[in-house]
């Protein structure tokens, strides 16, 4: 078997060149056998493993699906809340224009909708090249690799399900899922949304256990994948599929792991991946800086009043939600209450009435934040209050709300009301994290912005289909004998 090799070969050449002498495991130059590998792993995995799992990692910085903007995790969250209610961009000239006013996302011709597609079947083949390596009688750190790559791999799936198939508990769940791949090579059709999730399911579950048994330590590191990772994306994925109480107790076991909800002084860096709520993130330095193309560049005022092809161009919370945030919550603080004027030497410039400095930063030299603590109290909530637990959910809610909110008193709602609450908590807590796509989409809510003051895209779009992209022609349709025009996601 020479597919091993071949996946050294590639990884060493495409994604870790410095790491390379890591591999060179026979220093005569000579081929490694199969079994010379597998030995190698199970004697020092670090060497083969360790520099794929962190290039696998740091893709989530590093990539770009569209080859031009939207570089790293945090961006392209960042696109999806734009196709949302809460999001507006004050001038139509930004580079993210297209999402903001659905131009050419979703149809199988678009470049949007194939480069969903790539960049998280990407993750997937990253995650079965390091699954691929570990022999099946791996023990020790092996494992541990194994359990990232598990966890990342549902990350991606996850993504896809999300992205091309109906949300499962309103009508995707009978419907046909995304190609399902556990190893490298081949070709394969659509597989059933039931069958993908339960693999996300299954993964997940094994990669907590394997953390768990090797006593891992998910407080040592914030930048890497670990138990309190994998339990925040298996409760995203239970809730999702209606297993409710499976949810709530992955998102307990995060809450309940040692981190801590961020004090008023703390939420004004939340951007900071040493925050007490930094499940993980990306730790910023000079050598993997992107630059322009940074997160913070696209939203952060002090960078827009004056930097780069976006100067002037701001990112702006609705009216409609602002409003709905009360005056003793700290989080309102996030968003100009009025115009503000900027004086920048002769020149000046206007920020918006409600421009976002949730996330302001002089520089877009920063840290970003994939997951973080207050999405666990919100999935446990939504969990609780789906299943009915409704006195659970009410302190869940105030839990966390309590914390941003000097005024608020438990809820006593219960039903659709109740839940009605966690979805406009999960709004103002999570607002330009990259969540409100994927919450939309599970609230079965679509897109209004005709009574909005400020929205100056009035679109609207009513939950369903429109939120479901087409399968990629050109990437898929075209290349894969197992996918058909019949196949395809209506438009």
């Amino acid at each position: 078997m020479k597919k091993n090799l071949l996946y050294i070969l590639a990884v060493g050449a495409m994604f870790f060149s410095s790491c390379s002498n890591m591999l060179e495991v026979d220093p005569a130059g000579g081929y490694v056998s199969d079994e010379q590998l597998q030995e190698l792993i199970k004697k020092d995995p670090n060497k083969v493993l360790a520099p794929m799992m962190q290039s696998a990692i740091s893709f989530l910085h590093s990539a770009s699906y569209q080859g031009t903007q939207d570089v790293g995790y945090s961006n392209w969250g960042l696109q999806l809340d734009m196709q949302g209610n809460d999001m507006i961009l004050s001038d139509l000239t930004n580079w993210f224009k297209d999402e903001y006013t659905f131009n050419n996302l979703r149809r199988q011709t678009d470049r949007y909708t194939a480069g969903l597609w790539r960049i998280y079947y990407s993750m997937v083949y990253k995650a079965n090249q390091i699954l691929d390596l570990i022999p099946a009688d791996a023990a020790g750190e092996a494992l541990i690799y194994k359990a990232q790559a598990l966890t990342y791999r549902a990350l991606a799936y996850y993504n896809l399900m999300y992205f091309y198939q109906d949300n499962y508990m309103n009508g995707g769940k009978d419907k046909a899922g995304v190609p399902l791949y556990l190893s490298v090579g081949g070709a394969k059709g659509r597989t059933p949304s039931t069958e993908v999730y339960s693999q996300i399911k299954t993964d997940l579950e094994t990669a907590v256990g394997l953390f768990v048994a090797a006593q891992y330590d998910s407080q040592a590191d914030a930048t890497d994948f670990d138990q309190d990772v994998a339990n925040l994306i298996l409760a995203r994925v239970c809730v999702t599929i209606g297993e409710y109480t499976a949810a709530a107790n992955a998102a307990n076991a995060v809450i309940s792991a040692g981190y801590a909800l961020m004090t008023e002084a703390q939420y004004k860096n939340i951007l900071d991946v040493a925050s007490p709520e930094t499940i993980c993130g990306f730790d910023w330095s000079s050598s993997n800086d992107n630059g322009n193309k940074a997160f913070t560049a696209w939203i952060s005022p002090s960078i827009l009043d004056s930097k780069g092809s976006n100067a002037g161009r701001y990112v702006c919370i609705d009216e409609r939600l602002y409003n709905q945030i009360p005056d003793t919550d700290y989080r309102k603080k996030g968003f100009a209450a009025e115009e503000v004027e900027v004086t920048l030497g002769e020149s000046t410039v206007k920020r918006p009435k409600y421009t976002a400095h949730k996330f302001d930063v002089a520089n877009w030299e920063t840290d970003e934040v994939y997951f973080r603590l207050s999405e666990a109290y919100l999935l446990k909530a939504e969990a609780e209050a789906r299943g009915e637990n409704y006195t659970a959910a009410q302190q869940t809610l105030f839990d966390l709300v309590s914390k941003r909110d000097s005024g608020y008193t438990k809820s006593t709602k219960k039903g659709d009301e109740l839940l009605k609450e966690i979805f406009l908590q999960s709004r103002i807590e999570l607002w330009g994290e990259g969540h409100e796509w994927f919450t939309n989409k599970r609230f079965n809510v679509g897109v209004d912005r005709t009574n909005s003051a400020n929205h100056v895209d009035k679109a609207v779009h009513p939950a369903g289909k429109f939120f479901t992209f087409q399968i990629p022609l050109s990437l898929e349709i075209n290349s894969n004998p197992y996918i058909t025009d019949a196949d395809q996601n209506p438009l």
